[in-house]
């Protein structure tokens, strides 16, 4: 019995340490800047985008910290961007595939280790939405 017990427990653990990148949904413009319903991002998890630019696929996540503020960040970090992998969640964190650092996801400000670092993007709220700017997406473009 324990034998079954050690080999279930395994492989859920093995699962739950993917380094696959996560599936984004795809975002479009709504004027000059792409807008996500406040109530579908607002849950504590972590939920990634993509906008398409120019023929690249710009990733982006948004978070909800222990406080509920919203923050948005490229699915890049300074130091690991040019390997084009991304973060993904396991548990409570959001840990960087290239390197394995990790980010606790309610965290009001994430203390930056080195140079691995989420590359924050500005975004505001307006009304019931989250708004990015279109200009703000283009310029991101570059670690993509």
């Amino acid at each position: 019995m324990w034998r079954t017990i050690g080999i279930v427990f395994f492989a859920l653990a093995a699962g739950a340490c993917s380094e696959n990148p996560p599936s984004h949904q795809l975002v479009m413009l709504d004027g000059e800047a792409v807008r996500i319903p406040r109530s579908s991002v607002n849950d504590g998890a972590v939920h990634f985008f993509t906008f398409e630019h120019d023929g690249k696929n710009v990733n982006f996540l948004v978070r909800c910290d222990g406080d509920g503020t919203l923050h948005t960040h490229l699915d890049a970090c300074y130091a690991c961007y040019r390997y084009k992998r991304g973060f993904v969640v396991e548990g409570p964190n959001l840990v960087c595939i290239a390197c394995r650092l990790e980010y606790a996801i309610t965290d009001e400000v994430w203390d930056y280790i080195g140079a691995c670092a989420p590359i924050s993007i500005h975004s505001t709220i307006e009304g019931d939405q989250l708004v990015i700017g279109e200009s703000v997406l283009a310029r991101a473009a570059r670690y993509f």
